[in-house]
């Protein structure tokens, strides 16, 4: 299975759940911005099995409102998050170490994720991870771009890269079924918020335990 990975040059990185934990504070966000609309956290889902999905499907789809009360829902979510300046996030272990080695080792970096690019880039600032990636990609404020195929699709278009020579690296069934549906290899992670079960299905093209074998993976190590 390693040879599959000798030609890929850039990597695509999901940011919650496959660099960062960040349960606790998107967890908080969404319990004060439901209370904000006068929902019951307890009417949806667990809100850490939401994690990865975006913001309108979220409080359309698993709480049931209709789209001006989900806007308003939104709204008090990203002011809330801004707040809390990532107050409860972590990085996952060895996490700088591999985007390091990457680097070193000539990898283009990148980010893929569900949330929106300029909300991404001040989390990746926050935590003093922006300065390992060549761009970031994400979903957009108007929610047009927000489902993971397009997501990727846009990395792609925007930074030129080519799919045969690209890889995603995720927690979620969504990130390695984008990663399908545009031609790139797949990578899941199984420390994030995606359970093994829900990757299995899914189908990557390899699976990792810990954030260090992906050095070995492509032999950056």
């Amino acid at each position: 299975m390693k040879n599959n990975f000798n030609d890929i040059r850039n990597l695509l990185f999901d940011l919650d759940g496959t660099l960062i934990d960040s349960s606790e504070t998107i967890g908080a966000s969404i319990r004060f911005a439901l209370g904000r609309v006068g929902e019951s956290a307890d009417s949806g889902p667990p809100v850490e099995t939401l994690i990865g999905m975006s913001l309108l499907d979220i409080f359309l789809n698993c709480f049931g409102m209709g789209k001006e009360r989900a806007e308003v829902a939104i709204s008090q979510y990203r002011e809330h998050f801004e707040r809390q300046a990532q107050k409860g996030t972590r990085i996952y272990p060895d996490i700088r170490a591999v985007l390091s080695r990457l680097q070193e080792a000539e990898y283009r970096l990148f980010i893929a994720t569900v949330k929106p690019t300029a909300i991404a880039e001040s989390v990746l600032g926050d935590l003093q991870l922006i300065s390992y990636f060549d761009g970031v990609a994400g979903s957009s404020m108007t929610h047009e771009r927000r489902h993971k195929t397009d997501i990727i699709a846009h990395a792609l278009r925007k930074h030129e890269l080519d799919p045969r020579r690209s890889m995603m690296v995720g927690d979620r069934a969504q990130d390695i079924h984008g990663a399908r549906d545009n031609g790139l290899l797949s990578v899941g992670v199984t420390y994030g918020f995606g359970a093994r079960k829900e990757l299995d299905a899914a189908g990557p093209d390899h699976m990792v335990d810990e954030a260090l074998e992906l050095l070995e993976l492509l032999d950056a190590g």
